[in-house]
């Protein structure tokens, strides 16, 4: 089971931000916690708000003129997908395990699977847009189990996020925390042994 942002793809929403602040002149870490904020507090991480509200509420936190699309376009174009998990979750299946996608994302997964098709390497896709809840409401771990029937101690969650590592171990799911290629690579191979045989450059 992994996460999107910072494990299959970059971490498109921490280095829009980066770009947005960057361009106007501001201070990165402060507009990414506060565009964090906004995302959670706004209600649009959980589909209960409009990606319009959304960005409306963040430019009136730093007084921006800049478009929607614009702005939008700084995160969205930022989430590239990275060849070799993609290439890694279809040898997983191949290998008869059953491969899933939780993801704190909104709609914009849908509009990037759309252009770059990617979920059909999925056996199943939850994503807090449509689940009505994150990652930071525990609860979606037991959410996913109770969809999966599957004992905790069988799924593997990988996540470059430590708090959700964390919750996903509370309940038994074998966490990995994702910090590079490498470090991925080795933490899985020594809990599955037959991925050594391929290749993933």
């Amino acid at each position: 089971m992994f996460d999107f942002g910072g494990v299959i793809a970059e971490e498109g929403f921490v280095q829009g931000m980066k770009a947005i602040a960057e361009k106007h002149g501001l201070d990165p870490s402060s507009v990414e916690k506060t565009a964090t904020a906004v995302l959670y507090d706004s209600g649009y991480l959980c589909g209960q708000s409009t990606e319009e509200a959304f960005w409306e509420s963040f430019k009136r936190k730093f007084d921006l003129n800049e478009s929607v699309q614009d702005l939008r376009n700084e995160v969205l174009s930022r989430f590239v997908l990275r060849p070799w998990m993609l290439k890694l979750i279809r040898t997983l299946r191949d290998l008869g395990y059953a491969t899933a996608l939780l993801t704190d994302q909104t709609n914009w997964i849908e509009e990037i699977n759309e252009k770059a098709s990617f979920y059909d390497i999925f056996d199943y896709v939850f994503n807090s847009y449509r689940l009505g809840k994150s990652k930071h409401d525990g609860t979606i771990f037991q959410d996913v189990l109770n969809t999966l029937h599957e004992d905790p101690g069988s799924i593997i969650f990988i996540d470059d996020k430590e708090e959700n590592v964390t919750l996903a171990k509370k309940l038994g799911i074998v966490g990995i925390l994702y910090k590079n290629k490498a470090e991925l690579l080795r933490d899985l191979c020594l809990i599955l042994p037959e991925l050594s045989r391929t290749s993933f450059d």
